[in-house]
């Protein structure tokens, strides 16, 4: 019998019970049954009730944990501005590409057609600890919400110089580029890597004449 994971607060243990919920879904896509959630997080079935009232309670703590923004703003911040324009950019959708499979994996998992239409609950999670249980959000603290589009921004404007479009453009290119090419129906099961996206998308596919 594996061992029992220590005990911790309750807005934790929640967090904890989503994320081994999740770790599930992305190792076989389905949603995972109580019994195989509490055995991942290792703690006792019963566990899980006493933190979330019923599965659909942890089902949406399991959507609001997916798409909080917060996370992938921390893993943007983490990104060197000062590196090359290419390699700046391969990080970027190497970021926008995790975010995407892991939307595409829980949405396919839970039968879900179209992303939530309200996600204001996460507006107090913060970009220095990620996301923030309802519960525990601080609205005086700066938060993920702001202009995600300047902050893509900030990855292409030190190089338009050497574009034939706006950084504008760019962005949105590649953010299109990115979810075709990470969605397993529309890229046919061939999900491409971060490398040839931006390849494709900075270089095109015609051949420089000589």
């Amino acid at each position: 019998m594996s061992p029992r994971a220590s005990a911790l607060p309750p807005a934790e243990r929640r967090v904890s019970i989503v994320r081994a919920a999740l770790r599930l879904i992305a190792a076989n896509g389905t949603m995972p049954t109580t019994r195989e959630i509490a055995e991942e997080a290792k703690i006792a079935e019963g566990t899980i009730f006493r933190a979330f009232d019923t599965k659909e309670r942890l089902v949406e703590a399991v959507v609001g944990e997916t798409f909080c923004p917060a996370p992938m703003s921390m893993q943007m911040q983490a990104i060197d501005l000062d590196a090359p324009l290419r390699e700046r950019l391969v990080a970027l959708v190497t970021v926008l590409q995790g975010r995407f499979t892991e939307i595409f994996g829980v949405m396919s998992a839970l039968g879900l057609t179209a992303p939530p239409s309200d996600l204001e609950e996460h507006r107090g999670c913060r970009l220095d600890t990620g996301h923030v249980p309802v519960e525990e959000q601080d609205p005086a603290v700066d938060t993920a919400w702001g202009d995600r589009r300047n902050r893509l921004l900030a990855f292409v404007e030190p190089d338009a110089d050497q574009l034939s479009c706006s950084p504008a453009e760019l962005v949105r290119y590649l953010r299109l580029f990115t979810f075709s090419a990470s969605h397993p129906d529309i890229a046919e099961g061939q999900i491409l890597p971060p490398q040839t996206i931006v390849a494709v998308v900075l270089d095109g596919v015609t051949r420089k004449a000589c």
